[in-house]
């Protein structure tokens, strides 16, 4: 074991910092006010006696007088008619035919090339003016026939809407390459 001299490390021991002087402040303009300390009033401690609780009469429940159930005089169960028997035999007053729609067929063929021109901008010229014809004739068909025409008539709608489309498209673009041609013609002369 090391001997151990107490003299040779001791630790350094840190003076604290002198306080900071502060100026003194001048008196106030106005003398403190004096208070007067007055000690608080000295009240008598409540005296706490337990009061039993007072004491109500317990109540009995009302008596109700007592009657005899009442007798109903005894009835046989009641007899039901037997069940029919299944299945019953109606007679067909009419003969079952199937009523077609003329003009379904075609009304659905005018739907979809409406929609199918619609969708195709440049074939639409041609899809929207058969899908124009066919919602014409299913339409002129369903209404002799007294059948609704909803749907050719949706048909005629759509071809008529994809026609006008197409051909606003067509113009545009057949103008819009017209000026480009001419525009670059006009380069040519100068290059």
């Amino acid at each position: 074991m090391d001997d151990y001299d107490v003299n040779e490390q001791q630790p350094q021991q840190y003076q604290p910092y002198p306080p900071p002087e502060f100026p003194q402040q001048p008196p106030p303009p106005y003398p403190p006010p004096e208070f007067q300390q007055q000690p608080p009033p000295q009240y008598p401690p409540p005296e706490f006696q337990q009061q039993p609780p007072p004491e109500y009469p317990q109540q009995q429940p009302p008596q109700y007088p007592q009657y005899p159930p009442p007798e109903f005089p005894q009835q046989p169960p009641p007899q039901y008619p037997p069940p029919p028997q299944y299945p019953p035999q109606y007679q067909q007053p009419y003969p079952q035919q199937s009523i077609q729609d003329p003009g379904k067929g075609w009304a659905i063929a005018s739907l979809v090339l409406g929609i199918a021109s619609l969708c195709l901008p440049y074939a639409g010229i041609a899809t929207a003016i058969l899908g124009l014809v066919l919602g014409i004739m299913a339409k002129k068909k369903q209404q002799e026939a007294g059948f609704p025409t909803g749907m050719a008539t949706a048909g005629i709608v759509c071809s008529s809407i994809a026609l006008v489309g197409s051909v606003i498209l067509t113009i545009a673009c057949v103008s819009c390459l017209g000026a480009t041609s001419c525009y670059l013609n006009d380069l040519s002369r100068y290059y």
